[in-house]
């Protein structure tokens, strides 16, 4: 496979990725501030999920936040931005993907640039508008895993949704924590941190206590069950590259792998206290670290980056 088209296919599934992310964050938000937070800081998640190029922005209420971070043409991290780049990666690689994948995507777009969308959106019933977004994305997850054949594209695709994964979920995590700074209800925001995260249901299954920092940390950070913990995904890059070695200049992948190993042991066999704010946050910079540098790597070896 050309570099470029494996990049692309990468680019493609991180922002699908994102795009799931930031609207589950969203959703879960949205609810929230009508629910059981009548003082929801939105401000805070505008600035914590706006592209840093993106001139700062104030926001007075829940319409001017979706509208800025799902729907705007000026912020490069939007919702509709993601799915742009998606879409054009998409097309850039149509001979590498099976067509009901590109279907998929150009659905999606079509879906967010309506004008029906964008009213339930901002006038009407933004829980409808998600859970109709959110369809795609899951709808765009399956048909990923039962048309695309297993080889280079597949592997490239697989190893971008779960980089990107780990990196949304530190960055969700690190919001939420911030609320929690404020002195507000800490079990009400694990609680939607959960939710977030489409971990809330393992969580009342799994652990028996109410929820408590350490345990829902563990989950997040820790616990291989839950699909969408960190080492979770990262095992699952390692396992996705690990493919990738008959066809890679060995050199290229000692180097990918000493990596990947090291993020794993550093992530597994850490002494860092899960009820300790200062320690979690430390965890956090010193994860989103090392995996932004195994996708700098994976860039500068696989795709020609100089």
């Amino acid at each position: 496979m050309l570099s470029r088209v494996a990049d692309s296919v990468f680019w493609m599934a991180r922002y699908m990725e994102r795009t799931d992310k930031m609207l589950r964050a969203l959703r879960t938000s949205y609810i929230a501030s009508q629910d059981e937070m009548q003082d929801f800081d939105w401000q805070l998640w505008v600035d914590g999920l706006s592209a840093k190029s993106t001139d700062s922005i104030e926001v007075n209420n829940y319409r001017e936040a979706l509208n800025h971070l799902i729907l705007s043409t000026h912020n490069d991290a939007s919702v509709l931005a993601n799915i742009v780049r998606a879409r054009e990666n998409a097309r850039s690689v149509q001979d590498y993907i099976t067509k009901e994948v590109w279907q998929g995507i150009n659905e999606y777009y079509h879906l967010i640039r309506d004008p029906k969308t964008q009213d339930l959106l901002l006038k009407n019933d933004p829980v409808t508008a998600f859970d109709q977004l959110l369809r795609e994305s899951v709808l765009f997850y399956g048909t990923v895993d039962i048309t695309m054949n297993r080889g280079e594209g597949y592997i490239f695709i697989s190893i971008g949704k779960y980089i990107e994964r780990i990196i949304r979920s530190l960055d969700i995590l690190e919001l939420q924590m911030l609320e929690i700074e404020k002195g507000r209800n800490e079990a009400m925001h694990w609680k939607y941190l959960l939710y977030s995260l489409s971990g809330y249901e393992f969580h009342t299954k799994h652990y028996k206590n109410a929820l408590q920092m350490d345990e829902v940390i563990g989950q997040v950070f820790l616990d291989v069950q839950f699909p969408h913990s960190i080492l979770y995904s990262l095992l699952q890059v390692e396992r996705y590259f690990k493919r990738l070695e008959n066809i890679s200049l060995p050199e290229y992948f000692r180097e990918m792998e000493f990596l990947l190993g090291r993020a794993l042991s550093n992530l597994r066999y850490n002494s860092r206290r899960h009820n300790d704010v200062v320690e979690v946050k430390g965890w956090i910079l010193e994860t989103r670290s090392e995996v932004k540098a195994i996708s700098q790597k994976l860039a500068t070896l696989y795709f020609g980056y100089s």
